[in-house]
């Protein structure tokens, strides 16, 4: 009885090893087949789409522009106040750092505003209010066209605004996203009153 017994344990090893190995196969192939699940909804259900940025208002404050005759200077004080609103299409809240939107006129810089880091959440949309002041001392190599475009009744202004930001998938796919915008203002001198605005949305990821 004892050589029996004996003799059997090998037998009875292998097919436990077998057993553990066919179970470690199992198991590995569920993972594989959980990953690639995940994989296919991040690519397809779960796809990143463009947040959009849409100026929703621009208003003027400040002392319209004025050129003082015959010595040809200018005075002014303009800011800018700036309603835009953040759309996150995704099914993912979309959490967004620091963003800038800078003012230029002709090419050169002449205000700057930032925009607090903040989150959308998904199908969701966010508010964002900034206010851009026109610094007069950037206007040194511009100052007689300046002084030409307030004799015209008008001056034109680009907006860039950017906000980087991060789509998290399924809690852990984080998906990098930069939302900017592009806009064209012009401004009366007459009224000082916005008289055009062109908007336009870019979102690369």
């Amino acid at each position: 009885m004892t050589e029996t017994a004996t003799a059997s344990n090998p037998k009875h090893n292998s097919n436990a090893k077998r057993r553990c190995l066919c179970a470690c196969l199992v198991c590995g192939l569920v993972i594989l087949l959980l990953v690639i699940i995940v994989v296919i909804l991040a690519f397809t259900l779960f796809r990143v789409r463009d947040p959009s940025i849409t100026v929703a208002s621009t208003r003027l404050a400040g002392v319209a522009p004025q050129v003082s005759l015959p010595s040809m200077s200018i005075q002014f004080n303009i800011t800018l106040d700036i309603v835009a609103s953040v759309h996150n299409p995704n099914r993912a809240s979309f959490t967004y750092d620091s963003g800038q939107t800078n003012l230029t006129y002709r090419g050169t810089q002449v205000g700057q505003a930032i925009i607090e880091p903040g989150r959308i959440p998904n199908h969701g949309t966010g508010q964002v209010e900034l206010s851009l002041t026109v610094d007069a001392a950037k206007f040194t190599n511009n100052l007689g066209t300046l002084i030409g475009d307030v004799i015209n009744g008008t001056i034109a202004f680009n907006t860039y605004t950017t906000i980087p930001g991060r789509v998290a998938i399924l809690g852990f796919i984080k998906h990098h996203a930069v939302a900017r915008s592009t806009c064209h203002v012009v401004i009366s001198v007459s009224d000082f009153k916005v008289k055009s605005q062109e908007c336009d949305n870019d979102t690369s990821l």
